[in-house]
Formats: C-alpha cells, structure tokens, sequence
C-alpha cells in the first residue's frame, strides 16, 4: 500500500472539510492522519492530509481539485520516509 501526505490550500469555509474527506473515501483511499490550520488574516486554510491506497494519487489530487474552494492540492514527497509503514 502506498501512503501519500498532501498540501491542499482551500477557502476557509465549514463545508470544505467535508466534502474533502468524501471524495477521499469514495475514491478509495484510507485517511491516517489531518492537520488544518487557517490564516485569519487571509482566510485560507492549509489541510495536511495523510493517506494510503494501492490506487494512483493522481486519481484523488484531480478529484479534490474539482471542489468549489479549493486552490491548490499537492503531494509533498519528502514525508515518504515518514509515511512508509
């Protein structure tokens, strides 16, 4: 199984983090760990998200992007050695 940690920047708002953590089960991946932070000065919020699936990454990052709301959606690569189980 491969484990992931991605760097989604999105708009604060309430309905984000739940339509995030949808797409990622509907789309097969399991979710290990989140960390969400927001910058009130900007009202942007950065979501740290850890997951693991056999399925490309790619299936889940094009996903997420599709959402109202969010701005960017990244795999920050040099967490693999934390990720690796």
């Amino acid at each position: 199984m491969n484990n992931y940690k991605l760097i989604i920047m999105t708009d604060d708002k309430q309905v984000v983090l739940e339509r995030i953590l949808q797409v990622t089960r509907y789309r097969g991946f399991l979710i290990n760990g989140m960390t969400a932070k927001v910058n009130t000065g900007t009202n942007i919020a950065t979501i740290e998200l850890l997951v693991s699936s056999d399925r490309p990454i790619s299936l889940l990052i094009d996903q997420i992007n599709k959402l109202v709301d969010i701005k960017s959606v990244a795999v920050d690569d040099s967490s693999s050695q934390l990720c690796s189980a």
